[in-house]
């Protein structure tokens, strides 16, 4: 009888599979077939998502220099709420309910032109989700202007105020229409890994 020794090639031993190379690098695993694409780094800026981005950055300007327009509106804004009490806030209340009108005009103004800022600088990122968050955002300013431009005729308080609501709300509209149309689209769509491949051998092709 022949006797083979244990630790003879081929005999005893656990084969071990082939490593499969891969592009990404050495024991970097392939993508998986179907996996949702994946930012694949810096991209170049349409002109038209660059446009919309000097064009939001304008809305904060504007949303500023509105504020700054409140501000030299004290005297008619104590006599409008004169008028509103029907005379009987005087003195110190009467103060109180214009600072407190000017505080939240003054407050609304900065988170306004904040959120101007913000949204220009992450829809040139090629954020889409900041591209949605801008459009609702506009959604609301068009009501709220909507509203306001109705009680401003009906109270007869159409003023330098209007002008600038109108302005902004122009320039939200230019911003949406700049973000949506065909040319900028495309920037904002996930895109797959550069160098991406599926897994060797996949899909499998049957024998003829």
């Amino acid at each position: 009888m022949t006797a083979y020794p244990v630790n003879a090639p081929g005999y005893g031993a656990n084969p071990q599979p082939p490593v499969l190379s891969s592009p990404y690098g050495l024991g970097a695993p392939y993508p998986v077939p179907g996996s949702a694409p994946v930012d694949a780094g810096p991209r170049g800026v349409p002109q038209s998502v660059q446009i919309a981005f000097y064009v939001m950055l304008a809305g904060a300007v504007v949303t500023l220099l509105g504020m700054a327009y409140s501000l030299t509106m004290l005297d008619e804004t104590r006599s409008n709420a004169l008028d509103a009490s029907g005379g009987v806030l005087r003195g110190n209340d009467l103060d109180l309910l214009v600072y407190a009108s000017v505080g939240g005009t003054l407050l609304s103004a900065v988170v306004t032109a904040g959120l101007w800022v913000w949204m220009a600088f992450v829809c040139r990122a090629g954020k889409n989700w900041g591209r949605i968050t801008g459009t609702v955002f506009f959604g609301i300013n068009a009501l709220s202007y909507a509203a306001g431009t109705v009680l401003a005729f009906v109270t007869s308080t159409a003023g330098i105020a209007l002008v600038f609501s109108t302005v902004t709300l122009v320039i939200g509209l230019a911003a949406v229409i700049l973000l949506w149309n065909g040319t900028s689209s495309p920037f904002f769509a996930a895109r797959a890994p550069q160098g991406y491949q599926p897994y060797p051998g996949y899909p499998p092709t049957a024998p003829y």
